[in-house]
């Protein structure tokens, strides 16, 4: 079923994602989480954004803001994109293998989707962390009335990287590149170290705020 995600009914999507139909999926959610974080970012911003107490900090809240409302729209194209890319990869799959050629040309293209279906989820994991890393600021120099949303957005963002990259894995099982999957391995275990230790600084920046 293909439709714009991004006007779906929150019970529609769930709907959906419930089916035995295999997408909706994992790497939707992540894509979907990761613009979840993103609003969080932008609700922050807008409750801190015109108050006098904050006005040093306007302009930083400000392109805060600006980068959020970006990345929430990035994901939630991502959420579609994941959907078109394993539809790719299934019609693929369905190609015909009757003779030498149609086999090899079925391979190749079974190649390269299974190799778009990598990139999809990586480029929603890298968009994901840029959500993370908006909320380092935030307990410093937000409203800290919404500090405890910084730390769901926090654990939403690092979860969908985390989540994003799974998909990545699975797809790298069956590439016979092995340059091109040692490469992706490096890159998702660096990019899930980050994330992790980003997530942990903002949380640690929360606990400040909390209990100061």
């Amino acid at each position: 079923m293909q439709h714009n995600y991004g006007e779906t009914t929150i019970d529609r999507f769930l709907t959906e994602l419930s089916s035995d139909a295999p997408t909706p999926g994992g790497g939707s959610v992540a894509a979907l989480s990761g613009a979840m974080a993103a609003s969080l970012v932008s609700m922050v911003c807008n409750l801190t954004i015109g108050k006098e107490k904050f006005a040093e900090y306007e302009q930083e809240i400000k392109d805060i803001l600006e980068e959020a409302l970006k990345l929430r729209e990035r994901l939630l194209s991502a959420v579609e994109e994941d959907i078109q890319a394993y539809n790719s990869l299934v019609t693929c799959y369905r190609l015909p293998k009757a003779t030498p050629q149609e086999k090899e040309e079925r391979r190749k293209r079974i190649q390269a989707a299974l190799k778009n279906a990598t990139d999809v989820p990586y480029r929603t994991a890298e968009a994901c962390y840029r959500v993370l890393e908006l909320n380092r600021r935030l307990p410093q120099i937000g409203n800290p009335n919404a500090v405890s949303d910084v730390a769901v957005s926090a654990h939403l963002a690092e979860a969908a990287v985390q989540s994003a990259l799974y998909n990545v894995d699975i797809n790298c099982n069956y590439i016979k590149d092995d340059t091109y999957v040692q490469n992706y391995q490096k890159r998702r275990v660096a990019l899930s170290q980050q994330a992790e230790t980003t997530k942990e600084t903002v949380l640690a920046a929360v606990q400040a705020v909390l209990h100061a």
